[in-house]
């Protein structure tokens, strides 16, 4: 298993590395976008994922669902704030923060456990649409 994650790793640095070139097309209008490809997790606001930490709000104060985003704003790749479209789930706003996000990592959250498990883990591509803090 400890083979895999680090395969998993080597495999999206190597990705990331051959990223190419910053143009995205979002909903009918194409512009240059600024994008980073990262691994993406996903989890809900209730115990299942949260642990003794699930009160249903985010890092930022915000009520936790859909459209939030956790970051790990140390790497300052992210930052808290900052509204992002992630491919594949959509729009959302980067106002939480997980012990295992660190890095080139997000953590998606949904509304049910289900929805959550169907997203399962992925590379995806996650759009700068607004600055942050």
């Amino acid at each position: 298993m400890k083979r895999l994650i680090i395969l998993t790793e080597i495999i999206i640095i190597i990705l990331l590395l051959m990223a190419s070139g910053p143009e995205a097309e979002i909903g009918a209008e194409k512009q240059e976008q600024k994008y980073f490809t990262m691994l993406a997790t996903a989890y809900t606001p209730g115990v299942e994922s949260c642990g003794i930490w699930a009160d249903g709000y985010t890092y930022t104060g915000d009520k936790a669902g859909y459209g939030c985003v956790a970051i790990d704003p140390k790497a300052g790749i992210l930052k808290l704030g900052q509204r992002v479209y992630v491919e594949g789930y959509g729009y959302g706003i980067c106002n939480d923060i997980g012990g295992a996000i660190k890095g080139w990592r997000v953590d998606l959250c949904f509304e049910t456990v289900e929805e959550a498990l169907n997203f399962g883990r992925r590379l995806v591509n996650v759009y700068i649409l607004e600055g942050g803090k």
